[in-house]
């Protein structure tokens, strides 16, 4: 059984609640424990009112894709070091293998709605499209 991560948090009924990384240590935990997988962040801000409104709908996929694709916050005020390629809020990014594969700035909910399904179904390292949904 696999421990939460310090970007991951349960709640008491198994399923995934949101946590914000607020460390360098915490993303990199993040990075390498979702290295298997999709991992979509959402970096924002605490004072971003764009970053408010788009909070619904990322919560919303992370309802829908469940295990299949992992979602955590990124506070950039507390990362400046891998927050400094953000020069919008919210930006929305989208790693696989521990790499930045996407990323959607300005990000509005269709746009991260679309990448992330994109992104879930086909893994370009393999060739092939991955086994996500359809």
């Amino acid at each position: 059984m696999r421990r939460a991560s310090a970007a991951e948090a349960s709640t008491s009924d198994g399923a995934t609640a949101r946590a914000v990384i607020k460390s360098e240590a915490a993303f990199a935990d993040a990075l390498r424990t979702h290295k298997s997988r999709l991992l979509v962040v959402n970096y924002g801000a605490e004072w971003c009112k764009h970053c408010a409104k788009l909070t619904p709908a990322i919560d919303a996929l992370r309802e829908r894709w469940g295990g299949e694709v992992a979602f955590v916050d990124a506070d950039v005020d507390a990362l400046p070091f891998t927050a400094r390629a953000v020069r919008w809020t919210p930006t929305v990014a989208f790693y696989r293998n521990g790499r930045l594969v996407d990323e959607c700035e300005r990000a509005k909910p269709t746009q991260v709605a679309d990448r992330a399904w994109l992104h879930a179904c086909h893994d370009p390292d393999d060739g092939e499209g991955s086994s996500g949904r359809k």
